[in-house]
C-alpha cells in the first residue's frame, strides 16, 4: 500500500476561497462558518502552526447587522417588527444591510502578517475591489470619504 501523499507546506499555506454561487446564504449560516474558521485558526495559533487566510464570498438573504458599538437608532424601523432578520455581531461599525445582488466578502486572516492597522487594511481591501472591478468588468467604483466600502454610481 502506498503512503498517502502529504501536501507541501506551500500548498497548505495557499489562501482558501470559500465561494457560494447561485444561492442566497442565510446570515446565521455564514456567521457560523466564519466563527468555525476563526476557532480553527486560533487552535492552530496556540499550537504555533501556520494557517492560510480564507475568503468567503457570497450573497445573503435580506438582513441587517449591527456592530458591537452601533446604535439601534440607525434602524429606521421597530426591531421587534423588522422586515428582515437583524443580528448584532462582533464587528465594528454601524447598521449594515446585506441582500440579494450584493456581493459580500468575509476575509479571515491574521493581521499580524500585515500592518496591524484595521483602517489601513480596510482601505487596502477597498482598493483591491476597485481595481478588480475596473480591470475585470470595466466597472468604475470608488470610495466615499468617511464611509467604509466600495460604491458604484457615486
Amino acid at each position: 500500500m502506498e503512503a498517502p501523499i502529504l501536501p507541501s507546506l506551500q500548498d497548505q499555506l495557499q489562501p482558501r476561497l470559500k465561494l457560494v454561487r447561485d444561492e442566497l446564504v442565510p446570515y446565521a449560516e455564514a456567521w457560523s462558518l466564519q466563527k468555525s474558521i476563526v476557532k480553527e485558526r486560533k487552535a492552530l495559533v496556540q499550537r504555533n502552526e501556520d494557517f492560510s487566510d480564507s475568503l468567503i464570498v457570497l450573497q445573503h438573504h435580506p438582513v441587517y447587522t449591527l456592530g458591537t458599538g452601533s446604535s439601534e437608532e440607525y434602524l429606521h424601523f421597530d426591531q421587534k417588527n423588522a422586515p428582515f432578520a437583524v443580528y448584532r455581531t462582533e464587528r465594528g461599525g454601524e447598521v449594515t444591510y446585506h441582500g440579494p445582488g450584493q456581493i459580500v466578502m468575509y476575509p479571515i486572516m491574521n493581521l499580524r502578517y500585515q500592518k496591524m492597522d484595521l483602517h489601513w487594511y480596510l482601505r487596502a481591501l477597498e482598493e483591491v475591489v476597485i481595481r478588480a472591478l475596473a480591470s475585470s468588468f470595466s466597472i468604475k467604483a470608488s470610495r466615499i470619504d468617511g464611509l467604509t466600502g466600495v460604491w458604484l454610481g457615486t
